[in-house]
């Protein structure tokens, strides 16, 4: 059963964003089977809304009433639905909890055990490219709450240089850490703060050759 306890404001923000795609308020209304002053009751939050109003109205603009309420991440239109299956990017999969020794060979070379498909249109709107892109299983909490136990994460292998959050090899091991690079020294810091931090010294041989920055990671479900 369909209720409204998660209308709230953003939830009329996000009602009235796909209604000014639509275009004039008097076609929406008309689509929706609603008087005009109805919908302008409900756009501009006057009025509270029925379940039979929204329900009009998320049918008439194509959409679920999951993605007003909630803000579904979810194929809105048709036209998003023939985007994505018109060209789907099969991005390599690697499961770092896994990975040691090769998989770093493995994966920036993007030999994945499976793969995940994603909207062309989409990838390149985001990162720009998508033969650079790998998902990598992320293994145990050190990167705990930006990253937890299992989730899977994009990297791209391109991208190396610059603060942020990295998939790295460190001898054998594969790990995802947040780096902060200077001159002479890369600092690899988890985000649960039960961690210590690691120092790699660039300037020591055995340190260098040890420490290999696989790609930075640029999605976790959402843009970093």
């Amino acid at each position: 059963m369909v209720n409204l306890s998660a209308w709230d404001d953003a939830a009329r923000r996000r009602l009235v964003a796909h209604a000014r795609k639509f275009g004039r308020q008097e076609d929406l209304a008309a689509a929706a089977g609603l008087p005009k002053p109805t919908l302008q009751k409900l756009l501009s939050g006057s009025a509270e809304p029925k379940i039979s109003t929204l329900l009009a109205v998320t049918n008439a603009l194509g959409i679920s009433l999951d993605t007003i309420l909630n803000g579904a991440n979810e194929l809105t239109t048709m036209q998003d639905y023939e985007v994505f299956v018109a060209a789907p990017v099969a991005i390599p999969m690697h499961d770092v909890a896994f990975s040691a020794g090769p998989g770093a060979e493995a994966l920036l070379a993007g030999d994945g055990d499976a793969s995940a498909v994603f909207p062309e249109a989409w990838l390149r709107e985001q990162f720009g490219k998508v033969d650079d892109l790998r998902l990598v299983r992320a293994s145990g909490d050190s990167m705990e709450p930006t990253i937890t136990d299992g989730q899977w994460v994009m990297i791209d292998v391109a991208r190396k240089t610059g603060d942020g959050i990295y998939a790295v090899r460190v001898a054998n091991d594969l790990f995802i850490k947040r780096l902060q690079f200077q001159t002479t020294r890369v600092f690899a810091i988890s985000d649960n703060p039960a961690y210590e931090l690691f120092i790699i010294n660039l300037e020591d041989k055995a340190d260098r050759d040890a420490f290999q920055v696989i790609g930075r990671v640029v999605w976790t479900g959402k843009m970093l």
